[in-house]
């Protein structure tokens, strides 16, 4: 059988790890976990600041975790992020160039209409927080927060299903990154500011596979806990997924948890009326990218969803991108959003200030599969006042997902 190279986005963080103190990590662990939860929600600004816009910002429980669920959308900005092919509106650039990316966007999603399947469906993925070291008159970047998940299940009912996770020590982000550590005598621990505390990377971090979890009865259950067969009888029309997975009214039921509108309406009337949630081009392209990679959707289904996706209101294809793992892809890119860093936690005085950044769903363009959903300062400020547009914030990058026919195994090399 033909492997498939179909990528996904995110595995369950194990429970008994510690979370990061950092909110961003913690947001980019609730991506992962959108097996459990369909809204991949507003992204949650630091503890230390606030999401600028028309609304407060709600906040609404969603599978295991808080989200932000109804602030307003986001001030867009002009600039550049990774990939965009010359500057304007963010993600964009020239008509034509534009034009190209959402091109190479759509010959992705026809490519990912050719993927086949097997017994076992597993994800591998990779997820890392970016923290701005400063070392006298300069500064470099270590990625921290750095796991990597992996998750496997049976295509049916009672084939059993597993997982396993492992802590990787922290790097550099860049090669000039890792020159600038070197320069500062390469530490082992470095201490970083953290959300509303102190942190301390380690450079050594013991990257051992632990056991997660294990179900012998697991198996044929998904993303919004849907069975293969539902699944596979999903439509195939982007205007048909639209209405299913992706409008206001869709995404609301999905949010709660609730299995069918109908299923809220009952919450509703037994707890009363719940809060009502605007949702922009950022919740609804997290959306689209959770639900191809935390389950196995058919590839007919998964080239509809990323249509759907560049044709949603405030998403741009930016064209060619290079994901954290250094693969390139097409990515297409939300509005940008206004985020201000204040004192209210204890952040150092150096540390505050006003930034924007935007969420960006990466495809590999041979395949349809999705490389890596990311988080791209858009707008340098605050904590990232000497960073470049285009920085990558935190990100989770799929090192490898498929079907296989023999019950999956986690890598024992850990990601370069």
């Amino acid at each position: 059988m033909k492997h498939d190279v179909m990528k996904a986005l995110s595995a369950a963080r194990p429970e008994q790890l510690d979370p990061p103190a950092d909110p961003a990590a913690a947001r980019a662990r609730r991506e992962r976990d959108l097996g459990r939860a369909f809204l991949a929600g507003r992204e949650a600004p630091p503890a230390t600041g606030r999401a600028r816009g028309r609304r407060p910002v709600r906040w609404a429980v969603v599978g295991t975790g808080i989200v932000s669920a109804g602030a307003a959308a986001a001030i867009a900005v002009s600039a550049v992020g990774p990939g965009s092919p010359g500057g304007g509106a963010p993600g964009g650039g020239p008509r034509g160039e534009v034009s190209l990316g959402k091109e190479a966007v759509l010959v992705a999603a026809e490519n990912a209409a050719k993927q086949e399947i097997g017994k076992y469906w597993f994800s591998d993925d990779v997820a890392g927080q970016s923290y701005v070291v400063r070392a006298g008159t300069t500064s470099y970047v270590m990625v921290g927060a750095y796991t990597e998940s992996f998750r496997w299940a049976g295509a049916e009912p009672g084939s059993a299903s597993g997982g396993a996770w492992r802590m990787l020590p922290a790097r550099p982000q860049t090669p000039r990154d890792a020159a600038a550590w070197r320069q500062a005598g390469s530490p082992t621990k470095i201490r970083v500011w953290s959300g509303d505390k102190w942190l301390t990377l380690n450079t050594a971090e013991k990257a051992a596979w632990e056991v997660d979890r294990s179900d012998a009865s697991g198996g044929g259950r998904w993303y919004g806990r849907m069975t293969t067969e539902e699944l596979r009888n999903l439509p195939t029309d982007p205007k048909k997924l639209t209405e299913r997975f992706l409008t206001d009214e869709a995404m609301r039921w999905r949010a709660v948890g609730a299995p069918s509108p109908e299923k809220l309406k009952e919450i509703e009337r037994r707890r009363g009326p719940l809060p009502e949630l605007e949702l922009d081009s950022f919740a609804k392209l997290g959306a689209v990218g959770g639900l191809i990679a935390n389950s196995p959707v058919p590839p007919d289904v998964r080239a509809g969803l990323i249509r759907a996706a560049t044709a949603l209101p405030g998403v741009t294809a930016i064209g060619a991108v290079t994901d954290p793992l250094g693969r390139e892809g097409v990515a297409l890119a939300s509005e940008s959003r206004t985020v201000e860093v204040t004192g209210e936690s204890g952040t150092p005085p150096e540390r505050r200030g006003t930034y924007t950044a935007r969420k960006e769903l990466v495809f590999d363009k041979e395949t349809g599969a999705v490389l890596a959903s990311q988080y791209v300062l858009t707008k340098p400020g605050g904590p990232y006042k000497d960073r470049a547009s285009g920085f990558v914030i935190d990100y989770m990058a799929v090192r490898d997902t498929g079907w296989t026919d023999t019950r999956p195994k986690p890598p024992a090399a850990p990601p370069h």
